[in-house]
This record gives C-alpha cells, structure tokens and sequence, in this order.
C-alpha cells in the first residue's frame, strides 16, 4: 500500500488556500470528472490520492501517470474543501497564466468582478457548452482555480481559454479587435436580450452578484446593454442562471 507522508498531507492541505496555490504553482483537484478533464488538458500531475476502499467507478479512467496514495476517510477529509469526502483528489501544476486576449476569436465570455466561484465554474461550464471561444475575468473575479470553481465548472475549466485582465486592459483590445460589447443590465434603457445581434464578433459580459456590471463597460461606446424578460415577482436572476440562458440565445443565433 502506497501511504502519504504526513509532510506531503501537510502541503496538500495547505493547497486549500490561494496563496500557497499560487506560491507552489499548483491547483487541489477534487473529484472524478475534474481529475479526468485535467488529465485530457496535458496538465502535470503530481500526485494524488484515493480512500482506500473507493469503488473503480469512482475513480479516473484509464491509468494516470503515477500510482495513487490510499489514504482513509479522515485523512480525505483534511484535504478536501468539500462537506463530504471525495473518493479521489490530485494536486496538479497549474496551467501557464494567460493575460493577453490576443486573437481569441469572435465569441468572448467577460466575468466582470464575478466572485462566487459556484458561479464562476457555472459560467465557465455554459460558456464552453454554448461555444465561447474564451472566457475572461476581470481582477476581481474569483479566482478561476479555485477548487470550488475547479468543482463546480466539473473540471471544464481546463478546457476552455481563461484570461484575467482588468477592465480599461480588455476594452482597450475588444475595440481594437471590433468586438461589440454586449452587457447584461437591469437598467430601463436595456433591450431584450433576443434582439442582440450575436451572430459577429462580439463579448458578452456579466456583472457582479451585488452592483452588476462595472460602468466601465456600460459607458463604452460599443456597449449594448441587455436585460432578460421575466415576471414582475421576480426581482432578478442568478448570474449563472441569467448568463447561461443569454449564452443559450447566443449559440442558436451563432448556429451551435
């Protein structure tokens, strides 16, 4: 049996926490599906762990590059973020950080200050499934490895491009690219959101839990802002409810 020593707990442990993941250069990865979508991203494993009575269908597919430390529930539980106990978790390298939205392509996602990580990971998720060409965040975002957002994106996160700049960065090279800016609002003034026009080269931004979207953004010349149709009961929506069904709009009108 393969068995952890109690520095290597330590360090793992200490992966919870964003300055010692941005320190050592390394992501927690909690789960199956995230394990298995790292995995297919190429990212370098370190190592990882498995309960030693997990069941196989709880495990990664296929062989992972280095054997598995079995550890039990409680050993599980130190490492992981979750209420109850992955039967798998790996620490993998980071992926090199992008801060250039360089010939991204015609469809960007933009997180302005978005900072739940459950709904950075929803996003992340809706915006490959819709077909986003690459999600940004702006500084304030969550932090996109986080392993909530690693959790809650079902590992997608290693999947898509991910870009973290700040705001006057982005706008500077959305109109340099001729991106129009198309801004979920609430404001009086917002048109549905079926009458944007998504079919071009366009970025689709999404706003804070609390403020919205930044008027950075709503005060650029190219800003369309947008709002979605709902019963007056209703005060407002999520913004990972609000923004997967825009991204749903935007891939039917894109043909995907």
């Amino acid at each position: 049996m393969n068995l952890p020593s109690q520095q290597l707990m330590k360090d793992t442990a200490a992966l919870q926490q964003k300055k010692w993941r941005d320190a050592e250069g390394l992501l927690l990865v909690e789960g199956r599906h995230p394990i298995e979508e790292a995995h297919k991203a190429g990212l370098t494993l370190r190592h990882w762990f498995m309960l030693t009575d997990a069941p196989a269908e709880s495990l990664p597919k296929g062989s992972l590059p280095k054997p598995p430390f079995q550890i039990n529930p409680q050993q599980m539980g130190k490492l992981a973020t979750t209420a109850s106990v992955p039967p798998c978790l790996a620490v993998y390298e980071a992926p090199p950080q992008q801060n250039s939205p360089q010939a991204l392509g015609d469809f960007l996602v933009v997180l302005d200050g978005v900072q739940d990580p459950g709904n950075v990971g929803t996003l992340i998720r809706s915006a490959l499934a819709f077909g986003a060409d690459a999600l940004i965040l702006t500084n304030d975002s969550a932090d996109p490895y986080n392993p909530k957002v690693i959790r809650a994106s079902a590992g997608l996160v290693f999947a898509l491009p991910i870009i973290t700049l700040s705001p006057n960065a982005l706008l500077a090279q959305l109109q340099q690219q001729g991106h129009a800016i198309l801004a979920t609002t609430g404001h009086a003034d917002s048109s549905p959101y079926r009458q944007a026009n998504f079919r071009g080269r366009c970025a689709l931004v999404l706003g804070n839990e609390g403020r919205g979207v930044s008027e950075a953004f709503l005060a650029h010349p190219q800003a369309h802002r947008l709002t979605i149709p709902m019963h007056a009961a209703v005060e407002s929506l999520n913004v990972g409810i609000s923004g997967s069904i825009v991204l749903a709009e935007a891939a039917a009108q894109r043909g995907q």
